[in-house]
């Protein structure tokens, strides 16, 4: 009932669904609007399921616990990680083995098991070959390279919670709130409005250390604190999950990136000293943008 109600939505409101899927107390949609139009699609969603679900199972009061959440999603080839990581959640919380076992997705679409639904695969699968036949065949490469690697789903990471793109699409919406008044409900607000990309973060750090963004990369030892403050800025200012800080770092595990972060954040809070050499380095590419 819930996928009917979309599809209804969909055709009322004019947006494409790239890709979703249905667990057992939450739901992933990944959704191309064509207008600005995103709470009245979602209103009228969880409004009219809501209601149905309560007269099905005699229940009143509100169905979902809180309000959605939304991700704002740079369209273009990065989609394809969106995409794996809304359809690996069932296999991520071992509700099944394989993909196809799950029927609540848009897997069964863009394997060509499923021939007609409410997604709309071929906005997805034309990033990865412009025949229809090879694409399937290299989505599901695609997917079972990541069921094994990707399980926890820890490559995506939006920017504070709300934006997932490239550092220039990222750049670009923060240019954008930058004067803009954003609502409280809006946890990150004030992150959001910050313009920093990686390569200044990295180049503010290894000059105020004396080095090369490579040196400062290469240096061994958990003694490193350029190391481990760069970590802490690039998770802080540019808005990079443990995954990415680990690859830009010379293939760090994210869990011990993780860890150092953790580390370095108590030590803050114990070191006036450590905190303001992150605000120094912190401050060269602050002006920068400024």
């Amino acid at each position: 009932m819930l996928l009917k109600t979309l599809g209804e939505v969909k055709n009322k409101y004019d947006f494409k669904i790239l890709a979703f899927v249905l667990m057992n107390n939450h739901y992933h949609f990944l959704l191309k609007t064509e207008k600005p139009n995103l709470p009245v699609v979602m209103q009228y969603l969880n409004t009219s399921y809501g209601i149905y679900f309560n007269r099905k199972y005699r229940r009143s009061g509100h169905l979902f616990q809180s309000r959605y959440h939304c991700v704002l999603v740079e369209y273009g080839p990065n989609i394809k990680e969106v995409v794996r990581y809304v359809h690996l959640n069932p296999i991520r919380v071992n509700a099944v083995e394989t993909l196809p076992e799950y029927e609540w997705s848009s897997h069964l679409q863009f394997s060509g098991i499923r021939e007609s639904g409410i997604a709309d695969p071929e906005y997805v699968l034309r990033y990865f070959n412009d025949s229809s036949k090879k694409a399937i065949d290299e989505y599901e490469a695609f997917m079972a390279d990541g069921s094994w690697k990707d399980r926890d789903g820890d490559r995506i990471g939006a920017y504070g919670g709300y934006i997932l793109g490239s550092d220039d699409f990222i750049k670009k919406i923060k240019l954008l709130l930058k004067d803009k008044s954003i609502t409280a409900e809006i946890a990150n607000r004030a992150r959001l409005k910050n313009v920093y990309g990686v390569e200044e973060i990295m180049a503010a750090a290894a000059g105020y250390y004396g080095q090369t963004t490579q040196e400062l990369i290469n240096k061994k030892g958990k003694w490193n604190r350029g190391k481990r403050i760069l970590m802490y800025l690039l998770s802080r200012d540019a808005g990079k999950n443990n995954a990415e800080i680990g690859r830009l770092l010379g293939g760090i595990h994210h869990s011990s990136v993780g860890r150092t972060v953790a580390r370095v954040i108590r030590e803050m809070r114990g070191s006036k000293k450590m905190y303001g050499v992150a605000e120094e380095i912190a401050a060269k590419y602050v002006r920068k943008s400024a």
